[in-house]
């Protein structure tokens, strides 16, 4: 009668760590949409976020083409992004064939392009990643999404190096407000739309986290959108007096001339106290570097005492 031989132990875990090794190779990440494996990093990227222009660049890595470069380098400036990258299209709505051309080994997408994403991986594997969520830290989601790129691009090192920057630029930057005399300065964040309309940012917003990062309070308390903003106007500025309005660049000179102008700008508490400046150009939606980069900007300004607009 033959007998069935079962393997021992040690053969057995040694069959088990072969599968497993064989199974394994190259990289797996999981991301908005599922999980992806890559044997090697990505050398061609598109990147259809602005935020995520801002990460690879960060990770020193250049893409082949963004979503509206020339809008990136008007609202987002830092880091720069060279001449040779090519734009794709709209935020909204980019250009499949513009993607195509430039022949992708990755294409990095945030959920808002959730619809578009099969159509997309026709072209080439496609990570989505989403900071603005209900719920969500937009600044621990964004971490988390700088290391997953690293993991992608096998940058690792350099991921942990930018998020230890970034904690050490937000630590000097609560110092030197400390020194100051200014820790738990109230501040509102807008950014103008025109010279009756602004988004005013609160809880959920990277601008928020940048004034809790540099020590500094946010003077709106009110509800805000998915994005971490509220739709205002300067009417709903009132009932903090010795709070500064803080208003991101850029900001059209004919919208700016017009507010400047206009019958309720002398009554807003800040401009009649000269407590009023501009920042940026920064992204408002941005990623891990913009944190610190809006707190260390705000901190010049409030420590310098720079009323710029209404003196």
């Amino acid at each position: 009668m033959l007998k069935r031989y079962w393997p021992g132990p040690a053969l057995r875990a040694l069959v088990l760590f072969l599968l497993c090794s064989t199974g394994s190779a190259g990289t797996v990440v999981s991301h908005d949409a599922g999980d992806l494996r890559f044997e090697e990093p990505p050398q061609r990227i598109v990147a259809l976020n602005w935020w995520l222009v801002e990460h690879l660049l960060a990770l020193g890595m250049t893409p082949v083409g963004v979503a509206d470069a020339e809008g990136y380098r008007e609202w987002v400036a830092q880091p720069p992004l060279p001449d040779s990258v090519k734009s794709v299209g709209a935020r909204q709505s980019p250009n499949l064939e513009a993607i195509r051309s430039l022949e992708p080994d990755l294409i990095l997408v945030t959920g808002h392009l959730m619809a578009a994403v099969p159509a997309l991986e026709t072209i080439a594997p496609t990570l989505v990643q989403t900071t603005y969520e209900a719920g969500s830290n937009p600044w621990k989601r964004a971490r988390d999404h700088l290391i997953t790129l690293g993991k992608v691009l096998d940058r690792e090192a350099q991921a942990d190096k930018v998020l230890e920057q970034a904690e050490q630029d937000l630590a000097d930057t609560r110092r030197r407000l400390a020194n100051a005399g200014l820790a738990g300065q109230e501040a509102f964040l807008v950014r103008f739309l025109d010279d009756r309309r602004l988004r005013i940012h609160g809880d959920n917003s990277m601008l928020d986290q940048a004034l809790e990062q540099a020590g500094l309070s946010n003077a709106w308390q009110r509800a805000t959108n998915l994005w971490g903003f509220t739709p205002g106007t300067l009417a709903d500025l009132g009932g903090h007096p010795d709070a500064w309005l803080i208003y991101i660049r850029p900001w059209p000179e004919a919208d700016r001339e017009r507010l400047l102008a206009s019958d309720l700008w002398p009554y807003l508490p800040m401009a009649s106290s000269g407590r009023v400046t501009g920042v940026g150009p920064v992204w408002t939606f941005g990623g891990v570097l913009s944190v610190p980069m809006m707190a260390r900007m705000l901190a010049d300004q409030l420590i310098e005492g720079n009323g710029e607009v209404g003196e």
